[in-house]
């Protein structure tokens, strides 16, 4: 009787390892797919964000007339003609 309850203990811990198996197995493979969903997102936003600065020439030209406005009626007589 004896040596049938340890056949049966036996059988128990084998599924148990095969079960504990299969679990690190699925774990890792739907762990490694959603980091690799999880990167490819991150990369694409990150494509994104360059394509957008790239597309806009004017975002980062400086203006040419930045410092050029003079009030007329205000400033010397270089500006203003009429005095």
């Amino acid at each position: 009787m004896n040596h049938e309850y340890e056949e049966g203990a036996i059988n128990m811990w084998v599924i148990v390892a095969v079960a504990i198996v299969i679990g690190l197995g699925g774990g890792y493979y739907f762990g490694y797919s959603k980091g690799q969903s999880d990167l490819l997102a991150a990369q694409k936003e990150a494509a994104q964000a360059e394509i957008a600065q790239k597309a806009n020439p004017f975002e980062t030209a400086a203006n040419p007339v930045g410092g050029a406005y003079t009030n007329p009626f205000e400033s010397g007589g270089a500006v203003n003609p009429f005095r």
